[in-house]
């Protein structure tokens, strides 16, 4: 076995080795750059794993949700923005007339996210817009306060028209995205749902399954994250959709062991924020061992905010000596 070993830095560690809140460095493009580039540098410096970070834009999971109309809550304390869901945003048929997907360059957090694109290409760097994360019933949750997945069984008529809305809603933006950058749109290659896994394997291949197949499009690498899957779902996904890659990380309700079945070696498994925070080095040594040796084809350390330095450490030196492929970037 050769798996790759990565570390999956983001916002939470950008700001924690920068030194800036969740505030600043949403709130200012520039903030944002200096803080991804201080942490990689920081990163780079202290471990030498500086090479999985890139300068990139960036704005909370909420924003795609924010395009559609759903009300934010930017919190005063030092924490991420999320979505008001006392408020959703459709609460029945009625309401789908209320979703329509705005302007990215003007609506909602889009228009940060637009913003930002713009101060980075002017700096140099040359980032696409993003924003198309292919989480289509999770999105679907979150608008209609969870609701969806009881009309999914009593009004599936209604539930497919939302789903469909929600699915043009991302290829519009994809396609804008490829437009900025000056390429053509062929489908996003990825989709990334945890929320599809409350269906069951049956609901998952009605509903789930035609969205994201109307999402990967032409593309034929075709990654899937989906944390609340079961093995009937991941052999649907397989089957039905062709995926190449499955991000196992977290999935709580998959075994390694039915992953490698289904995925052969094209599955990634994951050291989590908690245990990179909990497990000692001498633990954490075992856990990259044993998520080695499991047959996957990636390891990817997860750190959160207030990681013990040792304890990343500890990660990085075993992923060097477990995961003989090396570096996934």
């Amino acid at each position: 076995m050769q798996p790759k070993w990565h570390i999956a830095f983001c916002n939470v560690t950008y700001t924690e080795y920068a030194g800036v809140t969740y505030r600043d460095y949403y709130g200012s493009p520039a903030t944002m750059l200096e803080a991804q580039l201080a942490a990689r540098d920081y990163a780079e410096r202290t471990w030498g794993v500086g090479r999985f970070m890139a300068p990139h834009v960036d704005t909370p999971s909420c924003t795609f949700a924010s395009l559609l109309g759903m009300p934010v809550v930017v919190p005063e304390a030092d924490e991420i923005p999320y979505l008001d869901t006392a408020h959703p945003l459709v609460t029945g048929p009625a309401d789908l007339d209320r979703l329509a997907s705005g302007d990215p360059r003007t609506t909602g957090l889009m228009a940060r996210r637009y913003e930002a694109w713009q101060y980075y290409r002017a700096q140099g760097y040359a980032v696409g817009l993003g924003g198309h994360g292919g989480a289509i019933l999770t999105t679907a949750g979150e608008i209609t306060g969870g609701a969806v997945f009881a009309d999914l069984a009593d009004d599936p008529a209604y539930a497919q028209r939302l789903l469909d809305r929600i699915v043009d809603a991302e290829i519009a933006l994809a396609e804008l995205d490829a437009s900025l950058c000056g390429g053509e749109y062929r489908g996003t290659g990825y989709t990334g749902d945890d929320y599809s896994g409350r269906l069951s394997p049956a609901m998952y291949r009605a509903f789930a399954v035609p969205c994201y197949r109307r999402l990967y499009a032409d593309q034929t690498a075709r990654f899937m994250h989906s944390e609340l899957l079961r093995a009937d779902h991941l052999r649907i996904a397989r089957d039905e959709l062709g995926i190449t890659e499955f991000h196992g990380a977290g999935c709580k309700l998959l075994t390694n062991a039915e992953m490698h079945a289904t995925m052969g070696d094209r599955f990634w498994t994951q050291v989590t924020p908690q245990e990179l925070l909990e497990l000692t080095p001498a633990q954490l040594d075992e856990r990259v061992r044993e998520l080695a040796g499991c047959g996957c084809g990636w390891v990817q350390l997860y750190p959160g905010r207030a990681t013990p330095p040792r304890n990343l450490e500890a990660g990085i030196e075993a992923c060097r000596r477990e995961c003989a492929g090396g570096p996934a970037w």
